[in-house]
This record gives structure tokens, C-alpha cells and sequence, in this order.
């Protein structure tokens, strides 16, 4: 299990290294990843190029640090870090919702990042009692500010100097669209279930998921049979297409049996009929 975690994070900074030549003009590039990508040996790959930068949910027990207390002149190893801090007592909650949720920010150092200074953000959706999560962000306000300024849609053009700093977390949101081909891949399509180990075979697999995923996504607009399933929940469309392909599964195994036991030429010309009938209506 370890070596395969870490063949698909091997995987992922490769990914990143082969897409970056082409962002080399770009001022601002960002990773946005759930938990299970925010590792030491896969977020170290920002420190690799100058305008890429990470935004990342984290472990809520992820151990995170205050910053260094300033110097005080004594003589002594200075310290490499401050107090160790709690998501649950050392944030303190935004007033209002801002979205979804109550928020918190502070600089932090964590032993993921190194000795980078990084933005930890705490959200909940319940400010008294609820769950808290943990976001960490390699990416400053600062440098957002122009590009927040276009935004036509809230809240990344609410940004007023209270929100302002949270406008980093608020860029995490663009991963949930990505999110919903990989839901309904696992969920619905069963596309995800492998056990393949070797960076090359994850790579192959992943091609031939997306590809099959794809392929299923255009088919309601390609064939007019299918044309009602563009708006149906695609729930009904993978029960629609799978009694369509048992169907054929039947009459392809059963036509393939009576050729070899019965040789009735009307009875397997009725059953090619048949055939040539639903793959019509299909």
C-alpha cells in the first residue's frame, strides 16, 4: 500500500513537471489538492518553480507551529519555530459566514513545508460547536490582488480588507468541478476499483479511465437514442446503458450457443432479426 501511495505521488509531481514548461509566462499557478496529495515528497515541487504555488486541505491533527519569536539578542541557538498550535483553540473564527463558512487565518510553519512560512486556514460551518478542517496555502493575498480585481462573481470580488485574506481559500473552490468526474468515476461507474502498483500501469489505467468516463459523458449527445439522458441524472443513464448492454450480452452469448448445438438456420436467422432490431433501437 505504501509503495503504491507513493508511486501515484511520484505520479502527480511528474505530472506537474511536464505541464509547468507551459505556464513558464504566467504569473500565478495553483495546485489545488484534497489531504491525501499534501506530502512532504509532492509539495516540496513549489519550491521548484518561482510562479507555482499549492493550496491544500490538510489533516485536521497535521502539527503546526507559531511562528519564531523574535530574537532577543541572548546568546543561544535561536528558535527554529514558536508554540505548537491548536486548529480548535488558536483561530479564532470570522464574525459572519463568508460563503459557506466561519474562517481563520494565520502564518504558520509545518514540518510539510519546511522551513516555509505558509498560510494555515481554519474553517467551520458551525462557529460554536462545529467540525473544524484545515487548509494550508503557499499563496499570499497580496499576490491575488489583480487578479480578484476581474472577478465577476462573489465572493472573489468581495475583496474588502476583511476579506481580503481569505481570498487564497476562497480559490479552492474551483477544484470541485474537477472533483465531479472523479465522484461519479468511483460512485457510479465503478472505474476506479484497481489494484495496479507500477507508476507506468497507474498511468496506463488512469488514461483508459478517463478516456471510458469520457466516452460514456458524450454519448447521450452523439447518438440519438440517447439524447434524453443529456439532462437525466446519471444515475439513470448507467441503468439505461447497462440493461442495454446485458441485452446485448444475452442475445450475442445465446445466438453464439444455438450455431453450435442446434444449426436451425430459421430459428438463429429469427434471433439475428432480433439482434439487428435493438442495436437499431439502441
Amino acid at each position: 500500500m505504501w509503495q503504491k501511495k507513493e508511486s501515484k505521488l511520484e505520479l502527480a509531481a511528474s505530472m506537474v513537471r511536464q505541464a509547468m514548461p507551459e505556464f513558464s509566462n504566467k504569473k500565478n499557478v495553483i495546485i489545488l489538492c484534497d489531504s491525501w496529495y499534501v506530502k512532504k515528497n509532492l509539495v516540496s515541487i513549489v519550491d521548484e518553480y518561482e510562479n507555482l504555488d499549492l493550496i491544500g486541505n490538510a489533516r485536521s491533527d497535521s502539527v503546526i507551529y507559531d511562528l519564531p519569536p523574535q530574537r532577543t539578542g541572548k546568546r543561544g541557538r535561536p528558535a527554529l519555530h514558536g508554540k505548537k498550535l491548536s486548529i480548535q483553540d488558536d483561530f479564532t473564527l470570522s464574525d459572519e459566514k463568508i460563503g459557506d463558512y466561519y474562517m481563520a487565518v494565520r502564518h504558520v510553519l509545518t514540518n510539510i513545508f519546511g522551513k516555509r512560512t505558509v498560510l494555515a486556514y481554519v474553517t467551520s460551518a458551525d462557529k460554536a460547536a462545529g467540525s473544524r478542517r484545515l487548509f494550508f496555502s503557499t499563496v499570499f493575498p497580496e499576490q491575488l490582488q489583480v487578479f480578484c480585481a476581474w472577478q465577476e462573481k462573489s465572493p472573489l470580488n468581495q475583496t474588502g480588507s476583511s476579506r481580503m485574506q481569505f481570498i487564497p481559500l476562497m480559490l479552492y473552490a474551483f477544484r470541485w468541478p474537477i472533483e465531479v468526474s472523479y465522484y461519479e468515476q468511483k460512485t457510479f461507474w465503478s472505474l476506479c476499483s484497481y489494484m495496479v502498483r507500477s507508476r507506468k500501469g497507474i498511468e496506463m489505467l488512469v488514461n483508459l479511465i478517463n478516456i471510458s468516463y469520457c466516452a460514456m459523458k458524450l454519448l447521450p449527445y452523439q447518438d440519438k437514442a440517447f439524447y434524453k439522458y443529456q439532462t437525466e441524472s446519471v444515475q439513470e443513464f448507467r441503468f439505461a446503458l447497462s440493461e442495454q448492454i446485458r441485452q446485448q450480452v444475452f442475445y450475442a452469448i445465446f445466438v453464439e450457443k444455438v450455431e453450435t448445438s442446434i444449426k436451425s438456420n430459421a430459428l438463429i436467422n429469427a434471433l439475428k432479426r432480433l439482434v439487428q432490431k435493438q442495436g437499431h433501437h439502441l
